[in-house]
């Protein structure tokens, strides 16, 4: 693999912060808003964003920890289940998840939508993709194993799912698909699976899956794609906005004199010098709600003979046979499990079911009055039901 397929660790560094500046400006969330968001998040990042951008944010949550680790920010905890909001029609004017969902049941899914839907406006939803490489993959089922031990939940799904859930709910959906162009450095492994063992660790999962993760990190060679994020928007038509992004390596946006922050009491009354204003920049790709937006456009090379074997998408060979073993860069591994869209990774396939529709009509009554064929011994009463007019027994 060539350096210039791979970032250093300086290019991945400004390359995620990048991203991560996309995703929100993808949010459109402007001051003054009211914003929802499903939980804290992790480290309550995006919280504490759109507190900073001046919206008035209110945060649903049932955690406990969680409430006792970020209930000094200057947010409104709104202590309940997302399943069942408790706030009016329209109550906000966006509602956010931000990597909540692939955190919760499944089943739960288009109720929770619905909710979002219900009591905002516009919704929100930020998730991360399913691994596309072998190892990713292999990673993914381990700590969504040692979840489901615990009795919670870690399954990615494909932007075609979210999409089906926002589009019952809100008639106009965009969506943006943020990824990486190239392959991040080799610490980017060590550094996610060290965060997993920490936050495993806490959590006291089987430590079946604490060695294996461990025995992955320490694989010479060995190499992860960081997932895609994908952002959808949803809104009646008419209500989306249209996001602007910055350019890579520009300058954040500079807020105007009505909206910068008041200086301290104790600073000395004098005139500042005037920040200089960056103007507004946006990609030149346009962006369009059917098709959607992939950032950066990832041109494929052509696989070239002498090239080594890699991810798919940077410079790999052929994909081998289906009865060849899979490999991470030339070691043996187990294969990743099927990937069916629409379900968790690594969830059995479902039996097949005839659509809505074509499926037999249940009985008048239902399952509580149908009495199984048994076969009656001769002479056996049996209970028949009176003629038409008969007066019944008293």
């Amino acid at each position: 693999m060539t350096a210039s397929m791979t970032y250093t660790a300086d290019e991945f560094g400004r390359e995620s912060q990048h991203l991560e500046t996309l995703t929100w400006e993808a949010l459109c969330i402007e001051r003054g808003a009211t914003i929802l968001f499903a939980g804290y998040g992790p480290e309550a990042h995006w919280v504490k964003r759109a507190i900073a951008a001046g919206a008035t944010v209110d945060v649903i949550e049932h955690r406990e920890a969680q409430i006792k680790r970020f209930g000094n920010l200057p947010a409104k905890l709104v202590r309940g289940s997302t399943s069942v909001i408790p706030a009016k029609e329209n109550a906000y004017d966006v509602a956010v998840s931000i990597h909540y969902l692939h955190e919760t049941d499944p089943f739960f899914h288009a109720q929770i939508v619905s909710e979002l839907a219900r009591v905002a406006r516009r919704v929100a939803i930020v998730e991360p993709s399913p691994p596309t490489d072998p190892l990713g993959k292999r990673i993914a089922l381990l700590y969504s194993q040692a979840k489901r031990e615990l009795g919670q939940f870690e399954y990615y799904q494909p932007i075609e799912y979210w999409k089906k859930l926002l589009q019952a709910v809100k008639a106009d959906v965009s969506q943006h698909v943020f990824a990486f162009s190239k392959v991040p450095p080799r610490e980017y492994l060590a550094d996610t699976v060290a965060l997993l063992l920490d936050t495993m660790e806490v959590e006291e999962v089987p430590a079946q899956y604490l060695e294996e993760l461990r025995a992955i990190a320490k694989r010479p060679g060995s190499m992860l794609l960081p997932q895609a994020r994908y952002v959808l928007v949803g809104a009646t038509i008419g209500e989306l906005p249209e996001p602007s992004f910055s350019r890579r390596g520009a300058a954040p946006p500079v807020p105007a004199a009505s909206e910068a922050a008041p200086a301290p009491a104790s600073s000395p009354s004098r005139a500042q010098p005037k920040a200089p204003v960056a103007p507004p920049t946006v990609y030149e790709k346009p962006i369009t709600r059917d098709a959607g937006y992939e950032f950066p456009p990832v041109d494929v090379p052509e696989p070239a003979a002498s090239a080594p074997a890699g991810p798919a998408g940077f410079g790999a060979s052929a994909p081998p046979p289906a009865s060849a073993p899979a490999t991470d860069f030339g070691i043996p591994m187990e294969p990743p499990p099927a990937f069916v869209p629409g379900l968790p990774l690594g969830a059995p396939t479902p039996p097949d079911v005839a659509p809505l529709g074509e499926q037999p009509a249940p009985p008048p009554f239902g399952a509580p009055f149908a009495m199984p064929e048994v076969e009656q011994p001769p002479g056996a009463w049996q209970w028949e039901p009176p003629d038409p007019g008969e007066e019944p027994n008293p």
